[in-house]
């Protein structure tokens, strides 16, 4: 599918878009739109790709997006039931330049990487989002500077896109990377090589290793194994597989190769990242 400029509904006199999203999947494709976004996935699971980074989420992830800064949320293929959302969208224009606003600005500046919010410290501000999505007019708008300025206070996020992500907004940048997450979503659990999806691209291999590494600021069997340990930790934590069955289940032959790989990207061995999630839930 082509990826596409979202056009938000935005009032010409209130400038905010707030919604809950329910469906049987999230299916919007790799896109990108001007004004900022606050999404908190209210149910359903599965992988997020926002900028260059590629991470799980599942109820309770909260993430701030910049203008133009390309994402989508992707459910696993095996996903049944209803997925839901509670998205916020605003217009960059509606907070103004004022000494005032100056914190809040610079927080939305940050967000031009994406920022992940800690949902277990944001409890409060998550029933202001329900608020703004219940409300209008000159009180949803003072509503979403409470919020922002409550997101300030709590200074309890991290960046989502790494400090040299860059995008080119292009047709045939935005083209090809919605070609290969597609390519990967569909292939991850075999053997891919590189002349595969460059040919899938139409590209040859010295072509697209220069093409994806210069945009995503990764090479691509990088953004292969980071795709790859984000679906098998929710096998470990969602399952009671075998490592050895995760491992084959996620497109890896060799089960020291998956420790090692899972451990670079999660900072944990399998094992020890179902222990640790065990004890949380």
């Amino acid at each position: 599918m082509k990826p596409i400029l979202e056009k938000i509904d935005v009032s010409s006199n209130e400038g905010i878009h707030a919604f809950i999203f329910e469906g049987t999947h999230f299916d919007m494709p790799w896109h990108f739109h001007p004004e900022y976004e606050l999404t908190l996935i209210l149910k359903s699971s599965g992988i997020r790709h926002v900028g260059n980074n590629i991470s799980d989420f599942e109820p309770g992830d909260l993430v701030l997006l910049g203008g133009n800064l390309p994402h989508c949320w992707k459910n696993e293929n095996s996903h049944t039931g209803t997925s839901r959302s509670l998205v916020i969208q605003w217009e960059k224009n509606i907070i103004h330049n004022l000494p005032l606003l100056e914190p809040i600005n610079n927080l939305l500046t940050k967000a031009d990487r994406g920022l992940k919010l800690n949902e277990n410290i944001y409890t409060e501000e998550i029933k202001l989002m329900h608020h703004i999505v219940e409300t209008n007019g000159i009180k949803r708008y003072l509503a979403l500077i409470e919020l922002l300025y409550a997101i300030v206070a709590k200074n309890e996020y991290v960046f989502v896109a790494g400090s040299s992500y860059s995008y080119d907004l292009s047709t045939t940048t935005t083209t090809r990377l919605e070609k290969v997450q597609t390519f990967v979503n569909k292939h991850f659990q075999e053997k891919i090589k590189l002349k595969e999806i460059a040919e899938h691209l139409h590209m040859n291999e010295q072509a697209f290793s220069r093409f994806f590494s210069k945009t995503m600021k990764k090479p691509f069997f990088l953004f292969l194994n980071e795709y790859r340990v984000n679906r098998a930790s929710r096998l470990i934590f969602e399952t009671d597989l075998h490592m050895s069955e995760i491992a084959y289940e996620c497109g890896y032959e060799s089960l020291p190769f998956f420790y090692k790989q899972f451990k670079k990207f999660k900072g944990y061995t399998p094992l020890e990242f179902r222990k640790m999630y065990k004890k949380v839930r």
